[in-house]
């Protein structure tokens, strides 16, 4: 091999080393749970398993794949989580008093926009850390949430007036699945939404001058994300037909560990990818029912995740100006 083609070859894996640790730790995750769980006495690959594991999978990889755009810019939202929970138990109230699910996604889709709009806008307004609004949005719904759930006296409500079967049906779960990627997958890959949105997040000061508006395609995203976590927030809903104070509770960490897993740089910038959030939420979600099965203990799972996201988080996040995103 002449040094030009070995010069090359190096230079190829450097730039997909981080896909090549994403897949290799997907296919690890699958051996390993494939092979070690008969030993005590149960199959990863059951039935009962799968269907555990595409729910979890399902709304995991809705929240990360709509969450592309606000990572790419190097930003991130700690509401998602809240956003869900009150998402959820607005569709479960107002489906039990209209009948209809309708009422309840219609509203929490205009909830999830002004949301969006201040999330995305605060922070270029007024010059502050993205994650600031969204650290107060996420006080302010789960207080909104408890305030609702005192109100009701109870801690959980269910769907009682709508038949929520068409959620539990995996072929539903992978079709809506396969059509937020595939449209995600456009905006960010082949419009100019897209490409501004990566160079805000490569170089904000080159991307200004190169005349992006950037309060505007820093508003575009958190639209997007929100809309999608009106979707997540429908199936999480749905798989069980009901809501409680503690849905969606540490959904945003979830969604974080995923991209990381899947190899999303969280400075953001042009090597974003909308199919690392998918094999990140695989990864994420085979560890969650996983781990279970090869006789971890259930207090000790939190443990091993944070583990493994503070150990991937310093060998491919690392930069000058920080690790995390703002």
């Amino acid at each position: 091999m002449s040094e030009i083609s070995k010069a090359k070859s190096g230079g190829w894996f450097k730039a997909h080393m981080m896909d090549l640790a994403a897949y290799g730790g997907l296919l690890v995750c699958i051996l390993i749970f494939t092979i070690v769980p008969p030993f005590f006495g149960e199959n990863m690959w059951s039935a009962a398993k799968l269907s555990t594991l595409m729910s979890d999978v399902i709304v995991t990889a809705l929240l990360a794949v709509g969450a592309v755009f606000v990572y790419a810019l190097g930003n991130m939202d700690i509401s998602i989580g809240g956003q869900v929970g009150l998402y959820a138990t607005l569709m479960v109230v107002l489906g039990n008093k209209t009948g209809s699910l309708l009422p309840g996604i219609l509203l929490s889709v205009v909830i999830a926009l002004i949301i969006g709009v201040i999330n995305g806008a605060t922070g270029e307004l007024l010059h502050i850390y993205p994650i600031i609004p969204s650290l107060v949005f996420m006080m302010i719904l789960n207080g909104v949430k408890t305030i609702t759930y005192t109100k009701l006296g109870s801690r959980n409500i269910s769907l009682s007036s709508v038949d929520y079967r068409i959620f539990k049906n995996p072929w539903v779960m992978v079709a809506v699945l396969v059509i937020e990627v595939a449209v995600v997958a456009l905006l960010f890959n082949y419009t100019k939404l897209g490409k501004n949105v990566k160079a805000i997040g490569a170089n904000a000061q080159a991307a200004r001058q190169s005349g992006i508006n950037l309060l505007l395609y820093k508003v575009f995203p958190y639209l997007v994300m929100g809309v999608c976590v009106v979707i997540a927030a429908v199936f999480q809903m749905g798989y069980t037909g009901s809501a409680s104070d503690s849905t969606g509770t540490g959904f945003e960490m979830n969604v974080m560990v995923a991209l990381i897993l899947g190899g999303m740089p969280l400075a953001g910038g042009m090597r974003s990818k909308v199919s690392k959030a998918v094999i990140g939420a695989f990864t994420f979600s085979l560890l969650a029912v996983g781990l279970p099965l090869i006789g971890v203990p259930s207090n000790m799972i939190f443990f091993v995740k944070a583990v493994i996201f503070i150990v991937v988080v310093l060998i491919t996040c690392r930069k000058k100006t920080g690790t995390l995103p703002r």
